[in-house]
């Protein structure tokens, strides 16, 4: 698919490394900024990380607009949820997947006082995203 020049197109296998080291970058300077330095987003393996990406079906963009990739995997979802998990710190990221409509249903508190919020969001086919 192609979105405003964007070309959105299914990871395959041989992407997992690439996107585990995008993970990586994107979530470093939270965790250090949160002394936190074990955070399951720096500490997944490449070994893992292929494991859980067979389960699920994952998009790529070849753009930095990441509202764009984040709407279209909604978009694709062959189920009316879409859940995601993120660090409860670091409110703009908080604010922004509340804006997308997701509500928190779980908080997890770590012994380094770090919480991990699951969100949900109930996606319905009349529902524009």
């Amino acid at each position: 698919m192609v979105v405003n020049q964007m070309k959105i197109e299914i990871a395959t296998l041989q992407d997992v490394p690439e996107i585990l080291e995008l993970q990586y970058k994107a979530f470093r300077p939270v965790a250090e900024s949160l002394n936190w330095p074990d955070a399951p987003n720096l500490t997944e393996t490449v070994e893992h990380a292929r494991g859980e990406f067979l389960k699920y079906t994952t998009l790529k963009m070849l753009s930095d607009d990441g509202k764009i990739l984040f709407r279209e995997i909604q978009r694709r979802l062959p189920h009316n949820r879409a859940w995601l998990f993120t660090c409860g710190e670091v409110r703009r990221i908080v604010s922004f997947y509340e804006r997308e409509g997701f509500r928190t249903f779980h908080t997890e508190r770590f012994e380094n006082g770090v919480s991990w919020v699951s969100m949900e969001k109930i996606i319905c086919a009349e529902t524009e995203l």
